[in-house]
């Protein structure tokens, strides 16, 4: 046989608290219950009889009758039904009142340092297919060398070049309106009241052993925007790891796309210092959006197929309240004189 013990608190006052005095026997507290008995306490513990509801009822009452009180010395106290006293910001303060109880452990957070932003585009094949189709039959047997303004080394098959991408053929003022759209897209996610004007615009098509060496973009007004959007992607690279290894002459980042915008070796990374470089592998459909000051360059391949992108350059024209952010109060009074001047 087991037998199941039950505390319950019970309020003997309730019932009733009698002292004797020399004056004889004086009631200290009055009887509200009647007689208190092992009957009367089985009672109490039955969940399912009145006697039980009362007592929890009257317990809950109890447990939220308190008095808030300040003491001579300024300080905010509760005093429970029960007579204990707490100060307040202790945990038997907030238990009584209700309260939040302060945080006494510390407060921390991270703050990560933002030093780039790089915006991510996917284009359909069918669109791709199309861009493919317009340089083929175009671009390739009508534009003009871009090469002479660019760095790349495209030079070691008769079909390496760097051609110029013209905006006002059919093909070109569509591609014009939707790389405008996206470099405006990449202003207003930072919060810039500004819009993209895409300025250039030429092919890439390179082969085994070319190579872009490092180098940034440069644009017309004071902050700009570059990118590139990869149209081909021979097998080889295809086939590298997408987690690159270039340990033991490995190949692994052969004709990958390296962003860098400070330096790093790995001492660095374990000294806790941060990532200022990537290794991007390039894929069909994929477009890189990124300020026109990051450095980067293209690593060479060796493998057949042509390695094929379009590259882009965007003037940023900022909104009068844009530009003044960044302005002394004088200066901005200047600028709104020399534009009142102009108008």
């Amino acid at each position: 046989m087991v037998s199941k013990l039950v505390n319950k608190d019970v309020s003997v006052a309730d019932y009733g608290i009698d002292a004797m005095t020399d004056n004889g026997r004086v009631e200290l507290s009055p009887n509200k219950k009647g007689v208190f008995s092992f009957d009367t306490y089985n009672k109490m513990i039955d969940p399912d009889s009145e006697e039980h509801k009362m007592a929890e009822e009257e317990e809950a009452e109890i447990t939220k009758d308190y008095e808030i009180f300040y003491s001579e010395e300024g300080v905010k106290k509760v005093r429970t039904a029960g007579g204990n006293v707490y100060p307040e910001g202790t945990p038997e303060y907030a238990e009584v009142t209700g309260e939040e109880a302060p945080n006494s452990g510390l407060n921390i957070a991270m703050r990560p340092l933002l030093a780039l932003n790089i915006m991510r585009i996917e284009f359909p094949d069918e669109i791709i297919g199309e861009l493919n189709e317009h340089i083929d039959e175009s671009i390739i047997p009508n534009s003009e060398s871009f090469a002479p303004g660019l760095v790349g080394q495209l030079k070691n098959d008769a079909k390496s070049a760097q051609l110029d991408f013209p905006f006002d053929t059919e093909v070109g003022k569509q591609l014009q309106t939707v790389f405008n759209q996206i470099g405006t897209t990449y202003l207003k996610h930072l919060g810039r009241d500004a819009t993209a004007e895409v300025t250039q615009c030429w092919t890439n098509h390179a082969y085994a052993g070319d190579y872009n060496p490092f180098h940034d973009h440069g644009v017309k007004t004071i902050a700009g925007l570059s990118g590139f959007l990869w149209l081909k992607v021979p097998q080889c690279i295809k086939d590298t790891p997408d987690v690159p290894s270039i340990n033991n002459a490995s190949g692994g980042v052969d004709g990958w796309t390296h962003l860098c915008w400070g330096t790093n070796t790995m001492r660095d990374l374990m000294q806790l210092r941060p990532q200022t470089e990537d290794y991007v592998k390039p894929m069909e459909g994929v477009m890189l959006v990124f300020p026109q000051w990051l450095k980067h360059q293209v690593m060479p391949f060796f493998g057949e197929g042509e390695r094929r992108s379009i590259a882009m350059n965007w003037n940023v024209h900022d909104s009068d309240d844009e530009r003044k952010k960044y302005m002394s109060d004088r200066e901005a009074n200047l600028y709104d004189e020399q534009k009142a001047k102009q108008s």
